[in-house]
């Protein structure tokens, strides 16, 4: 009976045989890696400090007629509704003298 030749194995000495230049690729990998690399491995990343670091997600129901207005005085100062809320907020602590 003739041996059968199995496909994977003749894959496999072909790109990983000592011949192969894939096979100097990967047994490579106890190689000195260059400068560069190694510099960056070295240098650490700065900590990103998020914007939203200091400050609390929070929600709450408003009356629809309420954030209409609201909606349209967004549009009009060209502002965002966060800004609005947060100044809101500052206007009603400042009430009570809480702020």
């Amino acid at each position: 009976m003739a041996k059968k030749t199995d496909m994977f194995d003749k894959f496999r000495e072909a790109t990983l045989g000592s011949s192969g230049s894939l096979s100097g690729a990967l047994s490579s990998a106890t190689a000195p890696r260059p400068a560069a690399v190694r510099k960056a491995e070295e240098a650490q990343p700065e900590q990103k400090v998020s914007k939203n670091a200091n400050r609390k997600l929070v929600s709450f129901h408003i009356d629809i007629a309420v954030f209409l207005k609201l909606g349209q005085l967004k549009f009009e100062t060209g502002t965002k509704y966060d800004e609005l809320y947060n100044e809101a907020v500052v206007d009603l602590l400042k009430k009570y003298h809480k702020l």
